[in-house]
């Protein structure tokens, strides 16, 4: 078979500056219903397929990973560095995987939902009752410490707060421009986009580097990621280099803080939306008495379901893409070797045979039936499926309900939150304003 997906020649200038400067999903649901699914464009000056379609998905996930190379890594590079797992493939890649893969295991998560519950019970303190707050500031914060202290292993108060202004002034630096045209990626005499960004980028370097020269220094690594990685050898004996541990720490840091962060806004917002749902999940935290631990909330089934549909209609992971090396069968169409696959959530999870009023918030959707790992994807799927997903849940649930056990949350404002750009991710326009109505004991 050698027939080419569908689809037009080129996207338009306008769709282009849509899909890049605008969250892509009705670009996408635009050409997916006039061409199907899967179909053909001219994208960043290359020919990508876009697919949403669960039997498409099931040969790309289930095919060997040595069949694709990864996409736009040089586009993302301001976020992940060169050498981070996520944009490395290969051998590598799958050896890289491994060293990071046990971080976010079982036995780690539950060492790790202590810090998670206090640091969410510190941050929502200093959100003071009946004043207006921004949801989306709080989980910033929440989740930056928490990623601070879990995987960087700082625990010093003052580097703490050294490294949360770094983190926050690297994010600040990530203008949209620098991804959608990397030749505005210069320093031009120490000023513009590109010069902060380096500036933000080597501030956090040298924090980081100076917590690793600590760590060699004393009698133990630690047990934490950057404990690993330090201690992990590769296949061949060699170690981490410095450079490689920084991308990796950058890369898990954005993954991590700003996608997760940005999900559990979206989380206390619907639950603000729709009072059933927050008054059922609220129950359901009430049920487990006065002083659950960590791993109970996280247990708690309805909580899940509503983080489930969260992530349906807000998936930290866009679009991944993936280069073919050789020709891929896909469908009956014929994906040429050098071409771009690009498994989209957004078109997977707004499929009405699947997910019935798909832009309707519904949780109860996922107790119903149950999703394959290609008809739901919101960490990706296959070898290069996201791996802090069961940590970024665990978080999830753990942050939310030690939450709500305490505050009563008010939503201001009576129009719906649009969904918009946020440098490389996606997020809620105004951060979603709220107010804590009262605080329990």
């Amino acid at each position: 078979m050698n027939a080419l997906p569908p689809g037009p020649r080129w996207l338009r200038p306008l769709n282009f500056f849509q899909a890049g400067l605008t969250p892509p999903a009705p670009v996408l649901a635009r050409l997916a219903a006039r061409y199907g699914d899967p179909f053909r464009v001219s994208y960043f000056s290359r020919p990508v397929t876009f697919t949403g379609n669960p039997e498409a998905l099931r040969a790309i996930y289930t095919a060997s990973p040595d069949c694709f190379d990864v996409w736009g890594g040089g586009f993302i590079e301001p976020v992940f560095g060169a050498t981070s797992v996520v944009v490395i493939s290969g051998d590598r890649h799958r050896q890289d995987r491994n060293i990071l893969a046990p971080a976010f295991t079982g036995p780690a998560l539950r060492a790790d939902g202590e810090t998670m519950a206090a640091v969410a019970e510190e941050k929502m303190a200093q959100v003071d009752v009946g004043q207006p707050f921004r949801m989306l500031d709080v989980t910033q914060r929440i989740t930056l410490d928490i990623m601070i202290r879990v995987v960087f292993g700082m625990q010093d108060a003052a580097r703490i707060t050294r490294t949360r202004a770094a983190v926050l002034e690297l994010i600040e630096s990530l203008h949209v421009i620098l991804f959608l045209f990397p030749s505005a990626r210069r320093v031009l005499g120490g000023h513009g986009p590109w010069a902060r960004n380096q500036r933000a980028v080597d501030a956090l370097s040298a924090l980081l580097r100076e917590q690793m020269r600590e760590r060699r220094a004393s009698a133990a690594l630690g047990a934490d990621l950057l404990g690993r990685m330090l201690a992990a050898r590769y296949d061949d004996g060699a170690a981490m280099d410095d450079a490689q541990i920084l991308d990796q720490l950058r890369g898990l840091l954005f993954a991590g803080h700003e996608a997760t962060a940005t999900v559990l806004a979206w989380i206390f917002y619907w639950l603000a939306c729709e009072p059933a749902v927050g008054a059922r999940v609220a129950q359901e935290i009430a049920d487990l008495g006065p002083a659950p631990a960590p791993e109970a909330l996280a247990a708690l089934p309805y909580l899940e379901v509503v983080c489930k549909e969260c992530l349906r209609l807000y998936p930290p992971v866009v679009d991944p893409a993936r280069v073919a090396r050789a020709p891929f069968e896909l469908l009956g169409y014929t994906i040429p070797a050098g071409e771009v696959l690009r498994a989209s959530s957004a078109l997977l999870h707004s499929r009405p045979e699947l997910y019935p009023e798909p832009g309707r918030f519904r949780p109860e959707r996922f107790l119903e039936r149950k999703y394959s790992p290609f008809e739901y994807i919101p960490f990706g799927g296959g070898a290069r499926r996201c791996l802090g997903a069961a940590f970024a849940m665990y978080e999830l649930k753990v942050v939310v309900a030690t939450i709500l056990r305490r505050h009563s949350l008010r939503l201001l404002g009576a129009q719906p939150v649009a969904h918009a750009r946020r440098a490389l991710s996606l997020g809620p326009r105004g951060g979603i304003p709220m107010v804590v109505q009262r605080r329990r004991a």
